[in-house]
């Protein structure tokens, strides 16, 4: 099915939704997307400008990259399952400033027929994924460097982010990360989510780095505000990660 829904003075048609589970796509059929609170993207856009570039990793149907679109971005939206990607592409096709990836982020390049996480909240079924190193992605696409990444990749943030060197160390955007701690979702082919002592990613490197960490969870007492080191990544939750460089004001 279709839906109308409105974004601020703005209205986009999402086509071909699922009509069953709890997903985004009954959000849209209800109406109210962007009254929820992990679509409300005011905070993110203090830190934002058009023209700016924005990946949007892990972009299941494009409720995240229009939105960004509209208000002005250039969006690279990045989405590994491919029932998920052809609406994606078919959601984002009015927006000259979405280019869509039918990839999925990881550790190493592979093609593999497996099932895939893929946010739908109906029986899983195997299809064949393309996963890419995002550094090396980048390269040979000849991809511009981002101002701005959004990954929320259910859990495979933990071993993709291995593939994101050049981006962590050297481009260094600002980041919104959804951390899927221990979610027990895994099958051959398909990692989930990986511990650092089993050789996932650990989240430490973001200050290590110079990072500093805010609470993205929407409706917290103490969301936008920074981070204490024992708070950051101490749980599931939205994480923002800022390089000090950058921050010219606060959250």
């Amino acid at each position: 099915m279709n839906q109308n829904i409105r974004y601020k003075d703005h209205t986009i048609i999402f086509k071909n939704l699922l009509t069953t589970g709890e997903n985004v796509d009954k959000k849209v059929r209800n109406g109210n997307l962007y009254e929820t609170p992990d679509h409300n993207f005011d905070l993110l856009l203090n830190f934002l400008k058009p023209g700016n570039i924005v990946y949007d990793i892990g972009a299941y149907i494009g409720s995240f990259s229009i939105p960004m679109a509209l208000e002005g971005m250039k969006v690279h939206a990045f989405e590994g399952f491919p029932d998920n990607f052809e609406r994606l592409r078919e959601n984002c096709g009015p927006y000259e400033s979405i280019v869509p990836h039918p990839v999925a982020v990881s550790n190493e390049g592979s093609l593999v027929t497996t099932k895939f996480n893929d946010c739908r909240d109906i029986p899983r079924e195997e299809r064949e994924i393309t996963y890419v190193v995002l550094d090396d992605y980048l390269k040979e696409k000849d991809v511009e460097k981002p101002d701005f990444i959004k990954l929320d990749i259910e859990g495979m943030e933990t071993v993709a982010l291995w593939g994101m060197k050049n981006l962590l160390e050297n481009v260094r955007p600002i980041w919104q990360i959804g951390y899927h701690v221990g979610l027990d979702v895994s099958y051959e082919g398909y990692p989930g989510f990986v511990k650092p002592e089993d050789g996932g990613f650990n989240f430490n490197r973001f200050p290590e780095l110079g990072y500093k960490v805010y609470n993205g969870n929407i409706g917290e007492p103490s969301f936008g505000y920074r981070m204490d080191d024992h708070q950051q990544f101490a749980g599931w939750g939205e994480y923002i990660c800022i390089p000090e460089e950058k921050i010219k004001r606060k959250l």
